[in-house]
């Protein structure tokens, strides 16, 4: 049973999350984010902040009278910049607090105080796409609009437009089920595959720091249904393209995640392959990154946001970032 709210923000302890409260917190997401039994919510939690390449993710907890009451982690994650330097990075991500808490701060608290302890354990940056809702919250708390993450289509046929147009609301967090291509996780859980794909990684601007490790997790979370499509069925190194399909609205869209190939050319063929092969009306992907095949759709991207930790953000023009470092998280 849920104390009763406190009448003072003092009222509440502010710590780091502990692996014990991991069934508390799980049963605070499912109440207050409406979580539904039949979606694999706590698998994708675990997958996320436990197996995740990068290292676990840091969370703190605010605790009334015993309870956890809020929720607050980011996600880990590392950059390269344009020198080939490595930084440390974050991203804020899942956050929840008791809706009988609401209204006493909880969110902004426990963001401050990952914030400052992040800072201290020398983490160089933290980044993310908030919502509108969430946005001026953490413009409030010092992060920085960097820029509109250019966004790019490719209709499959001209009477796909129709349906891209109408589905003007956000894509379903779970993927639809397609044959096309290989199972990405498994395919890419060969290192030997995941390293030959990785020769056409990006080489500039401020971009993740892909590796055969990173590869094999960011694919590897079953439900998602994430694909891989080969240039070669018999070799890697000509180029793949990593995607899923999610159905917005009335389409169905193949998000492109990764495009990892030696041209343009073998590009543009993936996607319209991959268009033709799972029968989705349009792609989707970043332009901000090896982008292939894909047209601008102006002001249609989300909006980047930074805030400075132990290091400064890079320029908004020097991201280079894929589909695969924002979606879904």
């Amino acid at each position: 049973m849920t104390p009763p709210v406190p009448t003072k923000p003092l009222d509440l302890e502010l710590r780091a999350a502990h692996p014990a409260d991991e069934p508390a917190v799980l049963r605070l997401m499912r109440a207050s984010l409406g979580w539904r039994d039949e979606d694999p919510n706590e698998e994708f939690f675990r997958w996320k902040h436990y197996d995740n390449a990068f290292g676990v993710s840091p969370a703190w907890v605010a605790v009334h009278r015993g309870s956890v009451v809020g929720y607050r982690t980011f996600l880990r994650w590392r950059f390269l910049d344009d020198a080939g330097r490595e930084v440390r990075a974050v991203r804020a991500v899942d956050t929840a607090t008791d809706p009988a808490y609401q209204g006493q701060g909880i969110f902004r608290r426990l963001t401050l105080r990952g914030v400052a302890e992040l800072t201290l354990a020398g983490d160089g940056l933290v980044f993310n796409t908030p919502n509108d809702q969430s946005r001026p919250g953490y413009l409030k708390m010092g992060w920085s609009l960097a820029r509109r993450l250019p966004v790019g289509v490719l209709p499959a046929k001209p009477r796909s437009l129709a349906p891209m147009i109408a589905s003007r609301v956000p894509a379903d967090l779970w993927s639809q089920v397609t044959s096309a291509g290989l199972d990405a996780g498994e395919a890419l859980a060969d290192g030997a595959v995941a390293a030959a794909l990785l020769e056409h990684a990006p080489t500039k601007g401020f971009r993740t720091h892909r590796t055969p490790e990173y590869m094999a997790w960011r694919t590897s979370f079953a439900p998602l249904h994430y694909r891989l499509l080969l240039a070669s069925p018999h070799d890697p190194a000509e180029g793949g393209l990593v995607f899923r399909l999610r159905r917005r609205g009335y389409a169905v869209e193949a998000a492109v995640v990764e495009q990892l190939v030696p041209d343009r050319r073998t590009g543009i063929a993936l996607v319209r392959r991959m268009l033709t092969m799972t029968g989705a009306d349009y792609a989707i992907g970043l332009r901000s990154g090896p982008s292939a095949g894909l047209l601008p759709l102006p002001g249609q991207g989300p909006l980047l946001t930074t805030r400075p930790l132990a290091a400064s953000p890079p320029s908004p023009r020097d991201w280079t970032l894929t589909l695969g470092d924002v979606e879904l998280f």
